[in-house]
C-alpha cells in the first residue's frame, strides 16, 4: 500500500500546493520583468559590439591611418647624392622619405601623377611620409628599414668621392625645414636643392630673396643637389659655413 494513503486528504491537498507555489516561483524568476501598464513592446537586449579587430600587417596598419594629403606631384626631390628623399606635392608641400627607397619610389609614382601620403606633419609644409599611394595605379611605398640582405651603403668617406664641386645662382622659391622647424635648406627657383647643417645660417631665408651657393653634390636628370660650403646673397658676397673646410 502506498504510503501517502496514510497521509490526512488535507494535508496532502497542502502539500501539492506549496510544491504547486515553488515551482511557479522559479518560473517567475526565470522570466524577465513585466512590463508597466501601458508601455511599449520590450526590446530584446542587444549583445556589446565587438572592436574593429587591429589590421593585420604592417602594410595595412601604415594606410589604415587618415591621410595627411592628397594632391599631384610636381617633382621629386634629391639629396645630394642625387637619391630622390622625397617628393613635391603642389607648388609648397614637401613630401619626406628615406633615400634607401628612392629607386621604389621612382617605379611607383611619377610627376603629374597623384598621390595620397600618410604620415606625420613637421613644420608647415613638411610631411615625413609614412606611406605613399599613387591613385592611379594603386602602387603603395612603405617606409621600411632596408633589407637584412640588401647591400650594405658606402662608408660616409667613400660617398662623399662620388660628389663633385658644383655652384648655384637663383632666388629662394622655398625654405626646407626639419622636424622641429629649423632651416636645413632652400629650393631655388631654377630649381636646384641647397642643403646645410640646421640652422647654420644666421641671415634669415625668405622666398624671393637672392641666394648663392658653392658646395659639393650631384646634378642629374632629376635636378641638381649640393651639400653648401660656401652662401651669400650673390656670386660675390660667399661666406664659408664651417672653418675648417679651407
Amino acid at each position: 500500500m502506498n504510503r501517502s494513503s496514510f497521509l490526512p486528504r488535507s494535508l496532502a491537498a497542502v502539500s501539492a500546493l506549496m510544491l504547486s507555489g515553488a515551482l511557479m516561483a522559479a518560473q517567475a524568476q526565470a522570466l524577465p520583468p513585466a512590463p508597466p501598464p501601458g508601455a511599449g513592446p520590450v526590446a530584446a537586449p542587444v549583445a556589446p559590439m565587438a572592436p574593429p579587430a587591429p589590421p593585420a600587417t604592417y602594410d595595412a596598419a601604415m594606410t589604415a591611418q587618415a591621410p595627411i594629403t592628397e594632391g599631384r606631384v610636381s617633382r621629386f626631390l634629391i639629396n645630394p647624392y642625387g637619391e630622390v628623399d622625397g617628393l613635391m606635392v603642389g607648388k609648397r608641400t614637401v613630401v619626406k622619405f628615406p633615400p634607401h627607397l628612392s629607386q621604389t619610389l621612382q617605379n611607383a609614382v611619377k610627376p603629374g601623377q597623384s598621390v595620397r601620403v600618410f604620415g606625420q606633419a613637421e613644420a608647415a609644409g613638411m610631411i615625413r611620409a609614412d606611406a605613399i599611394v599613387n591613385l592611379a595605379n594603386g602602387q603603395t611605398v612603405i617606409d621600411r628599414p632596408p633589407a637584412f640582405d640588401a647591400n650594405p651603403p658606402l662608408p660616409p668617406h667613400l660617398r662623399a668621392a662620388q660628389l663633385r664641386p658644383l655652384s648655384v645662382r637663383g632666388k629662394i622659391a622655398l625654405v626646407l625645414t626639419g622636424p622641429r622647424g629649423e632651416a636645413n635648406g632652400v629650393i631655388l627657383d631654377d630649381g636646384s636643392i641647397v642643403r646645410f647643417a640646421p640652422d647654420s645660417l644666421r641671415t634669415p631665408l625668405e622666398p624671393g630673396a637672392p641666394f648663392a651657393a658653392n658646395g659639393l653634390g650631384t646634378r642629374n636628370s632629376l635636378g641638381t643637389a649640393i651639400e653648401a660650403i660656401d652662401v651669400g646673397a650673390s656670386a660675390d658676397s660667399l661666406q664659408p659655413l664651417y672653418s675648417r673646410v679651407r
